[in-house]
């Protein structure tokens, strides 16, 4: 199973979320140029249609892939804020080769300004 964890920054939460770019090769194919829109599936098995990945390309000619479409919806529904932490996961089935795309976020726990521990999965 592939995956990847994220500590939120702001820009995450406020606009798109920037994805590690060696990870797009788990993701459904880039075919340049538009959003490629996926569903993906969240711990409580609510399914988020129109997720979606785009690269762009940055002065200098590097790819910075970044998470659009329901991203935002998700932020919003999850109250998630920066700080907090995404797990993004890719299971394949053995038997015909679908994937499934899930998605998870914790929480941070403070005490006295320090991150102590994350809250379970939601």
């Amino acid at each position: 199973m592939a995956y990847f964890e994220k500590h939120l920054s702001k820009v995450d939460v406020e606009k798109q979320m920037a994805i590690p770019s060696n990870f797009t090769e788990h993701l459904p194919q880039y075919e340049g140029g538009r959003t490629i829109y996926f569903p993906v599936h969240d711990v409580s098995d609510k399914i988020w249609e129109s997720f979606g990945y785009y690269i762009r390309r940055k002065e200098g000619g590097y790819a910075k892939p970044v998470f659009q479409g329901d991203w935002r919806k998700y932020v919003r529904a999850k109250r998630l804020v920066s700080g907090d932490k995404i797990i993004f996961r890719v299971e394949e089935d053995a038997v015909n080769g679908d994937r499934t795309y899930t998605i998870a976020a914790q929480k941070r726990v403070r005490l006295l300004g320090t991150t102590v521990a994350w809250s379970e999965e939601f």
